[in-house]
C-alpha cells in the first residue's frame, strides 16, 4: 500500500506573486499542484494521497481536486505555521486510516517535475532498504564561506542534493516526526532531516533527475516551464 503525502502550504513569498500562492499559478495550462498530483493519480501502485494546504485556500484547491478529477486525493488537512507542522499532520491524518508499514511518498507541492520512473524507484526504495530519499548529483563546486571569504573547496565527489520524494514506512516516519515535536524541534528542513536527527529508520539513496526542481523562485518557475515545453515537445515531435 503506497499513499503521497502532499506538502502544499507554502504562501510563496519569495515568488512575489500577489494573487495566488505559488503552487495555485499556472504552467503550461494548469496549476503547478494539479501537474504535481496527476502523477500520484496516474501510478498504479499509488493508492491514495493526502495533502496538506493553506486553510484560506481550502474551498480554491476542492475546485481543483473536482475539476481535474484528482480521485485519489482522500485527505485534506490544514497546514500549520512551519513545514514541519504541515507535513505532520498529514501523516497523522494518513495514520488514522492507514496501517504503519504503508509506504508514504513525502512530496512537494511545488516539485511537478517528477514522474512515473521517480515515484517507483521511491517505493522499491522503501521495500528494499527501508527508506528512499531522491537525491541528485552535485555539478557545481562548493565552497564554505564567511564575511564574504572563501573558505574551504568542497570535494563534491560524493556531494548531492536532497530532493523529493523522500519515501518511508508511515509508522517510523510518523514516531519520528511525534519525536522532532517532543523534543521542541518544530521547523525541520525536510523528513530526511527529521529521520536522520529523530528517527532510526536507515537513510537510503535513490537518484532523481536534475530537472526535478522545487518551484520557490521566479527564476524557477521560468525554468520549470521551459523543461514542460521540452517535455511537449519530445511528445509531439519526438525530439
Amino acid at each position: 500500500m503506497t499513499v503521497g503525502v502532499i506538502f502544499a502550504g507554502g504562501s510563496g513569498t519569495r515568488m512575489n506573486t500577489r494573487a495566488l500562492p505559488k503552487q495555485f499559478l499556472e504552467v503550461n495550462g494548469r496549476p503547478i499542484i494539479v501537474h504535481t498530483l496527476q502523477h500520484f493519480e496516474d501510478h498504479p501502485e499509488v493508492e491514495a494521497v493526502a495533502v496538506a494546504i493553506l486553510p484560506a485556500w481550502r474551498e480554491h484547491f476542492l475546485k481543483l481536486v473536482s475539476r481535474y478529477e484528482l480521485t485519489k486525493v482522500k485527505w485534506i488537512v490544514d497546514g500549520g505555521g512551519t513545514g514541519q507542522q504541515s507535513r505532520h499532520r498529514a501523516l497523522q491524518a494518513v495514520a488514522e486510516d492507514r496501517p504503519g508499514d504503508t509506504v508514504v511518498l513525502v512530496h512537494d507541492g511545488v516539485r511537478p517535475l517528477i514522474d512515473e520512473d521517480l515515484i517507483t524507484k521511491n517505493i522499491r526504495g522503501v521495500e528494499e532498504h527501508g527508506s528512499a530519499i531522491t537525491c541528485s548529483k552535485v555539478n557545481e563546486t562548493i565552497v564554505t564561506s564567511d564575511h564574504g571569504d572563501v573558505g574551504s573547496i568542497i570535494p563534491r565527489g560524493n556531494l548531492f542534493a536532497a530532493r523529493a520524494p523522500q519515501s518511508f514506512r508511515l509508522g517510523e516516519i510518523l514516531s519520528a516526526y511525534d519525536a522532532a515535536v517532543a523534543s521542541g524541534e518544530d521547523d525541520t528542513i525536510d523528513s530526511c532531516s527529521v529521520m536522520k536527527d529523530f528517527g532510526s529508520a536507515p537513510l537510503h539513496r535513490v537518484d532523481g533527475p536534475v530537472s526535478n526542481i522545487k518551484i520557490t523562485t521566479a527564476e524557477d518557475f521560468y525554468i520549470c516551464r521551459t523543461y514542460f515545453e521540452l517535455i511537449e515537445n519530445q511528445q509531439i515531435a519526438g525530439f
